[in-house]
């Protein structure tokens, strides 16, 4: 027996032993980037680059502005990207613009959002709504590109992470975010007990 789901764009035809995955396309929320600066980044041009970053969270993509002639660039510009469950990387590069030819690469780095997420599971169960609470830090790795600690806050209600990534494939350079996720669904993020709990007591 096959059983049969239609929405407003799409049909799905389904086995009921994978009636589980149905809703792994469900929008867990905004993810809101600010891209706030670039250090000691590499010469691309002559003695400088002109520097922006494109970032990629699944299937949709956005970068910054240029800044021209610039190694220690300060962007403070905001993306925003809508969060799904089956997303858990943010992936960004840093390019160097060129008029006439390909733009150059300038290094690479990846955010794992699911900590993110877990922490906004984490703030509703134990209901915090004002002041600042460390919700969890993420420590630097071998799986990710952070130079140091990185903290996710609860600042007022909003979900916030603020970390500075090293640039990979490149002799020098780092970028530094804030995370913002906004608006998170209670019903995917229900589905990320398990991890919010293992994350709590490591």
């Amino acid at each position: 027996m096959e059983i049969h789901f239609t929405q407003p764009t799409e049909e799905f035809t389904i086995n009921p032993p994978n009636l589980i995955f149905l809703q792994m396309s469900n929008t867990a929320g905004i993810l809101k980037v600010v891209v706030v600066q670039g250090k000691r980044l590499v010469v691309r041009d002559f003695k400088t680059s002109d520097p922006y970053v494109k970032f990629k969270l699944g299937d949709q993509v956005a970068k910054t502005k240029v800044i021209n002639s610039c190694l220690n660039p300060v962007w403070n510009e905001e993306l925003t990207f809508s969060l799904t469950d089956s997303v858990g990387t943010l992936n960004l590069e840093v390019f160097d613009k060129d008029r006439f030819k390909a733009d150059d690469k300038m290094g690479y780095a990846h955010v794992n959002i699911q900590p993110l997420v877990s922490a906004a599971r984490l703030k509703q169960i134990l209901k915090v709504s004002s002041g600042e609470t460390t919700l969890r830090k993420v420590i630097p790795d071998s799986d990710n590109c952070l130079v140091r600690e990185s903290c996710i806050n609860c600042v007022d209600g909003e979900i916030v992470q603020e970390l500075w990534l090293r640039l990979c494939g490149v002799e020098s350079g780092e970028i530094e975010l804030k995370l913002k996720l906004e608006n998170p669904n209670p019903d995917s993020l229900s589905r990320s007990n398990f991890d919010v709990w293992r994350w709590v007591f490591v």
